[in-house]
Parts: structure tokens; sequence; C-alpha cells
């Protein structure tokens, strides 16, 4: 039964490949035909490629050169986020400040 599907299926393909083989043109003279082309168009496209990297290459170092840079004004800048509550922890003025030492000094309210 399986070699009787086999059988069906090869000739299957079999038909579909030589119908499919009847509109396609010959491998043979389409490479003889493109081996006779004139190779005229390479050469401009080959003008065209370097000229475009020449131009980019020239576009980049006088954009470098100039240096426009916009000032980013980062002190009136302030993001709040969902999670700055995690930041806030007791004491946290204490981390703000710089120890001075040789000084005691106690807050009735952290003790």
């Amino acid at each position: 039964m399986i070699d009787g599907d086999e059988n069906g299926l090869r000739a299957r393909f079999a038909a579909l490949g030589r119908e499919e083989s009847v509109g396609a043109p010959d491998f043979r003279r389409m490479l003889a035909a493109a081996r006779t082309r004139p190779r005229s168009g390479r050469r401009h496209v080959r003008f065209v490629a370097a000229a475009a990297l020449v131009l980019v290459t020239l576009v980049a170092i006088l954009t470098m050169r100039h240096g426009h840079r916009t000032p980013v004004d980062l002190a009136g800048v302030r993001v709040r986020v969902p999670t700055d509550f995690l930041l806030q922890v007791p004491g946290a003025e204490l981390l703000r400040t710089v120890p001075r030492l040789g000084v005691m000094r106690f807050d009735r309210r952290t003790l």
C-alpha cells in the first residue's frame, strides 16, 4: 500500500517538473547571453557607490569638526518613578551631611 502511494507521488512530481520546465528558458542560452553582454552598467554602479562613500565620509568629518552639541540642563530635570519610595529610608538626612569629628550631638528624637 505504501509502495503504491509512493509511486503515484513520484509520478505526480515528475509531471509537475515537466510542466514547470516548459515555460523556463534554457540555462545554457541564458548563461551564454550573460557572458556576452557588455558590463558598462557595473562601472556606473561602482562610480556611484564610490561617490556616495566619499560624500558620507565628508559629511561625517564636517559634522565632527564643528561639534554641534546642545547643552542639557540636568538641574531642571526631575524624574519621578514609582519605586522612589524604596529609596526613602529613616534617617536619610544623616546620609546627606558630612559628620564632624570631635563633636557629639544627640537628638532625642532619634534615640
